[in-house]
């Protein structure tokens, strides 16, 4: 018997559905992160384990973590497996698990930097694993109204406000670099 169902070509498809309000994906979507980066007043950047094995031409995906951190001077939170890459770099972090740091970000006193004023108004995701980043995501649309999620990640994330498109590595390369230059 054959299926009348398209065949799967989003991550998202094999997961659970987002509902109506879906990631928003503009033609140029580096500049427009760039821009939202720039005018939140305390940004934060959650990285995972694929900051640790992606190459993108020879640059390791936790060198691009760090430029845009030095770039907005945005606190970094590493998950547990991630840690020992910016140690190795000496490049200071807060060491988190992913669900952690997703239910402290659902209140709104709740900040990694004791110097900014709370709440952390807008969080970008890089390098975290699709089935864990979607939930994440999902928690945060639907309990932290506060903030403002973007995934700066290669796969479409739906639960995310704003994400890249999906792409293939040498695309994500460039976005990620229109990306650092624009901020």
């Amino acid at each position: 018997m054959s299926s009348i169902l398209p065949p799967r070509t989003s991550p998202y498809q094999t997961a659970n559905i987002p509902g109506p309000q879906m990631a928003l994906s503009p033609d140029k979507a580096p500049t427009v992160f760039a821009t939202m980066v720039k005018r939140a007043k305390n940004p934060l950047l959650i990285v995972g384990k694929y900051v640790l094995e992606f190459d993108l031409e020879g640059k390791k995906l936790i060198e691009y973590a760090i430029e845009i951190s030095k770039k907005k001077n945005i606190p970094i939170v590493a998950t547990t497996t991630t840690l020992k890459g910016f140690i190795e770099r000496n490049y200071p972090v807060v060491e988190m698990s992913l669900v952690d740091i997703v239910n402290r970000l659902q209140d709104p006193t709740f900040t990694v930097t004791p110097d900014k004023e709370p709440p952390h108004d807008l969080v970008l995701f890089l390098g975290i694993t699709y089935q864990f980043a979607s939930q994440g995501l999902s928690t945060l649309k639907h309990f932290a109204p506060h903030l403002r999620t973007i995934t700066l990640c290669k796969w479409y994330h739906p639960n995310a406000n704003w994400s890249f498109p999906n792409m293939d590595d040498k695309e994500w390369k460039k976005m990620l670099e229109e990306f650092i230059q624009a901020l």
